[in-house]
């Protein structure tokens, strides 16, 4: 399976978000979207959902055309985990964790419990928020609910996963367990990733392919190997960076903005 991202252009009122975006993604593949605030990372990702819909351009995965599926076809293969969902919903966790399996039910709208329950049990454990199961939204912390929503995405057994900031609010263990954790489920399923992340150390480390947007515009698309690079990201972040290889893995460590240490 691939997706293939062609030509999107993206505008609100008269502000253009995307213009002419255009690079593929195939499965188990892990591509990490970098950029500064503002350079469209989020829109990318939510036009690829299907939220958001192009001005010009399309999607299309393994040839057919995204916008073209109904809202059910959609569910079953492309999952967005949204950072930004409001704790207010008024359910428990594992309530709201089996909203993420009605794609797979019957139009009847009749479903499997079990074969449901144990898939969120399996997920749950795995991201530890199996003792949060009983718990309101409202109740999680800002991290706790992060895991959730990740939780939830992993539950839905998606084909598409779009992550937008899914390191956000998590503490340095969390972190690099649910990076592992997702990298693992997206290899083992041939799940096609992609994270949208502020974190140039973390999209260093888990990357097999990078995409760097600034201003709506691709700036670069490669391997970490061949897009890392000191010339390509102080441009784009106006930070002066520093390589280091650990691992075989070349990774970034940002150091200090350019424009104080004088240069234009």
């Amino acid at each position: 399976m691939r997706i293939i991202v062609e030509g999107l252009e993206v505008w609100y009122n008269s502000t253009q978000a995307l213009r002419n975006v255009t690079f593929e993604v195939r499965e188990g593949e892990m591509t990490y979207v970098i950029g500064p605030n503002g350079a469209g990372k989020s829109t990318l990702l939510k036009t690829i959902a299907s939220i958001v819909k192009p001005r010009v351009g399309a999607v299309y995965i393994d040839g057919k055309l995204l916008s073209r599926l109904s809202p059910r076809e959609l569910g079953k293969i492309i999952v967005y985990v949204d950072p930004q969902i409001s704790k207010t919903i008024p359910s428990t966790v594992l309530e709201f964790l089996l909203t993420a399996r009605y794609p797979h039910q019957n139009t009847l709208g009749f479903s499997m419990p079990r074969q449901d329950l144990e898939v969120i049990e399996n997920v749950s454990k795995q991201l530890n928020i199996d003792h949060l199961l009983s718990r309101r939204l409202d109740q999680l912390s800002s991290g706790e609910l992060q895991r959730v929503l990740i939780a939830r995405a992993l539950v839905q057994r998606p084909k598409v996963l779009l992550l937008d900031e899914p390191s956000a609010f998590l503490d340095l263990r969390y972190r690099l367990e649910i990076l592992d954790y997702i990298k693992m489920v997206a290899k083992a399923n041939r799940i096609v990733c992609i994270v949208a992340i502020h974190d140039l150390y973390l999209a260093s480390l888990y990357a097999d392919k990078v995409v760097v947007i600034n201003n709506g515009e691709i700036v670069a698309v490669g391997t970490p190997g061949e897009v890392l690079k000191e010339d390509i990201l102080e441009r784009v972040y106006r930070v002066r960076i520093s390589l280091l290889s650990i691992n075989g893995r070349r990774v970034v460590i940002p150091l200090e903005p350019i424009e104080r240490i004088g240069l234009r």
